[in-house]
């Protein structure tokens, strides 16, 4: 602070001799490139602008501290120099501008590039078209909508567990968002039917995987994604359905879905019956463990929690708040 208020003291600091000069370009590196590397792996997972161009700010900024060491006054690395301070503020705007314009507010744009909330994480991340799908699953069926958001939440948590990477944490999350999205098709009768569904009805609601597939395939959804959607009812023991895959057959994220998916079914109220705790629905996981569920995702859902006890209250308080204000943004004339 004192440097900043004063800044004659510079003058007493030989910051063009060595060692000191490469020590201080030493510093500045490790910082940006610490700096590079988080903020490029948060970008494969968002894709926000702002986080991008803080990596190529970055980047250019070490180029720019070896350049001023090296360099020679008025010579083309001088002059390279100063473009490249240029060049990273320029960029820097570029993405905040993007950002802006993204978020369609300054504080909105700062806050999605720090947020740590998992629900604004994903509301924050998801593209125009899967927005535009969640919104025709919950027109159909409101529950659906509060349904895939815990799911995403808690398949995203098993996936950290797991170690995915975050350009796999981000497919994850695109997929599981809009899992069910096949079930706008399935008669209304069907899918809110509060009794036992009879052999054909079943057969019917079974359908929606398959659905949700080629629907999100037409619109040139990723591959990961589209196993998510197509897969999430298949079971370990290869009993499950649309294809019937067993075992490792079954695409990995889709095997942490399946999880995720079916401890939110036991432990959410329905009108024809009401939930089970989470002590109850984990004894369920554990009894199907290596039958309908892969063991090394329930495993990681058990570590889940006992790490944060309170991620599936966390999930349940903000997901009323959360959900309403996205689907406020998505049909624009509720007001």
């Amino acid at each position: 602070m004192r440097l900043v208020l004063y800044p004659q003291l510079f003058d007493h600091i030989k910051l063009n001799i060595y060692p000191l000069n490469w020590t201080v370009v030493a510093v500045t590196a490790v910082l940006n490139l610490i700096t590079v590397y988080r903020y490029y792996r948060s970008y494969l997972y968002s894709q926000f602008p702002l986080q991008i161009a803080i990596v190529y700010s970055s980047g250019w900024l070490i180029v720019a501290q070896i350049i001023i060491v090296t360099g020679e006054v008025w010579q083309l690395s001088w002059w390279l120099y100063h473009f490249l301070l240029l060049a990273s503020v320029i960029v820097m705007l570029a993405g905040l501008g993007k950002q802006y314009a993204a978020n369609q507010s300054m504080a909105g744009a700062v806050r999605a590039l720090f947020t740590t909330d998992p629900i604004e994480r994903i509301t924050s991340s998801i593209s125009p078209s899967v927005k535009a799908l969640m919104a025709a699953t919950e027109s159909k069926d409101t529950y659906t909508a509060g349904h895939n958001f815990r799911v995403t939440v808690y398949a995203l948590k098993i996936a950290e567990q797991l170690q995915l990477r975050p350009e796999q944490l981000r497919a994850m999350a695109h997929g599981t968002i809009i899992h069910d999205v096949g079930k706008i098709e399935i008669p209304d009768s069907i899918l809110n039917k509060p009794g036992k569904l009879t052999p054909e009805e079943r057969t019917i609601i079974e359908r929606h995987p398959v659905i949700g597939y080629e629907l999100c395939r037409s619109l040139g959804f990723m591959r990961e994604e589209l196993e998510i959607i197509r897969s999430h009812h298949e079971k370990w023991n290869g009993e499950g359905y649309p294809d019937r895959l067993q075992g490792e057959q079954i695409p990995c994220m889709a095997r942490i879905v399946a999880v995720a998916d079916v401890y939110d079914a036991l432990t959410s109220d329905r009108a024809y019956r009401k939930g089970l705790s989470h002590d109850e629905a984990m004894a369920f996981l554990n009894e199907n463990k290596g039958s309908h569920f892969e063991p090394a995702s329930v495993e990681g859902w058990e570590r889940a929690c006992r790490q944060d006890a309170s991620i599936t209250q966390i999930a349940a308080e903000t997901l009323n708040e959360k959900t309403t204000r996205l689907t406020l943004s998505l049909h624009p004339f509720h007001k």
